[in-house]
């Protein structure tokens, strides 16, 4: 049985964002999907986001064992559910590969702390800052692709509505009121993908975080009061 993953309890949860229903399926539907563009940053942040990324140290690195090459990577692997923020855990098929191990592993300053069972658990180093620097620019790649999702959500909203209307299926009135509403419902979202982007570079980053514009120290300071408030955000 795997061990529980130790870093649960520190997962940022998007539990604080409410989607409250309309009677407008539209608007209920867009605030749906763009819901799930933000949980989607957020698991990607955290799923593929690291500040020192040691998973692929054993991959390429070919050893010679009884006067064969063989690729390190099919016999060592990390054991991703026993890692930690400080430790990685790595595991090995024979005790002839240990010294290849260490090797690799003192190649990129990881210390070997214990040994057991074939398994073997190491210190990291601590990031330094081009670390942080590159792992804060990943997730701001991926909150620029979410938001062009948020985006595409109110284009395609307003096409399916426009088509309704050729088609005699709305209103003219009713349209106008549900595109408004989509509208302002995108730049809702958008700020509150601002603020879940903030909150992962926030994770990663400790005491280095700095915000990257006046703006988003803004919208990060008064969404963060309205939570502190109420418990939750309500779009």
């Amino acid at each position: 049985m795997s061990e529980p993953d130790q870093t649960d309890e520190n997962r940022i949860s998007t539990d604080i964002l409410k989607i409250k229903e309309v009677e407008n399926s539209y608007i209920n539907s867009s605030k749906e999907r763009m819901f799930d563009v933000i949980n989607l940053l957020v698991t990607n942040a955290e799923g593929s986001v690291s500040l020192s990324d040691f998973s692929q140290i054993f991959k390429t690195v070919t050893v010679w064992i009884k006067f064969r090459p063989r690729k390190l990577g099919t016999y060592v692997e990390i054991i991703k559910e026993r890692s930690t923020a400080t430790t990685i855990s790595v595991r090995y098929t024979s005790d002839e590969y240990i010294p290849h191990i260490k090797e690799v592993l003192r190649d990129h300053n990881i210390r070997v702390k214990s040994i057991a069972q074939n398994v073997m658990v190491c210190q990291i180093p601590k990031p330094s800052d081009q670390d942080i620097e590159i792992a804060v620019q990943k997730i701001r790649v991926l909150a620029s692709t979410a938001r062009s999702s948020l985006s595409q959500v109110k284009a395609d909203t307003i096409q399916r509505l426009q088509a309704a209307l050729k088609n005699e299926y709305l209103e003219v009135k009713a349209v106008k009121f549900t595109i408004t509403s989509i509208e302002k419902i995108e730049q809702q979202m958008a700020a509150m993908l601002t603020y879940f982007r903030l909150e992962c570079e926030k994770k990663l980053s400790g005491r280095k975080f700095e915000f990257d514009t006046p703006e988003a120290k803004s919208l990060w300071a008064t969404v963060d009061k309205k939570i502190k408030k109420n418990g939750y955000i309500e779009i």
